[in-house]
């Protein structure tokens, strides 16, 4: 138990680390953003920039996200998932039509 709390209290602080780090970079971002679109829109190789920058957000918020929710208790199941066959079903026979035959 004292394991677990151990663990909640560093995810916890993770979270806060990343998720001030999240704030940090949308304030940046947005204060700046005539130098940003200034830079992004120029071409040539800074057209990777755009790109770059989703990349950092993206892994940023995605740390946050998971420290959030490890700190909560909230995490995958461990056990091994079962994967079930299903049975295959025989395939219907066709039966003959019924005719009429006349005796003429």
């Amino acid at each position: 138990m004292p394991e677990r709390k151990s663990k909640r209290k560093r995810n916890a602080l993770k979270a806060l680390l990343f998720g001030g780090l999240s704030v940090a970079l949308y304030a940046a971002v947005f204060a700046n953003s005539s130098v940003v679109l200034a830079y992004t829109t120029r071409g040539a190789w800074f057209a990777a920039l755009p790109i770059t920058t989703a990349f950092v957000f993206s892994f940023v918020h995605g740390a946050f996200a998971n420290y959030l929710w490890a700190a909560l208790g909230i995490e995958p199941s461990k056990k091994p998932v079962e994967t079930r066959v299903e049975e295959k079903r025989p395939e219907p026979r066709k039966r003959p039509r019924p005719r009429l035959h006349l005796n003429a």
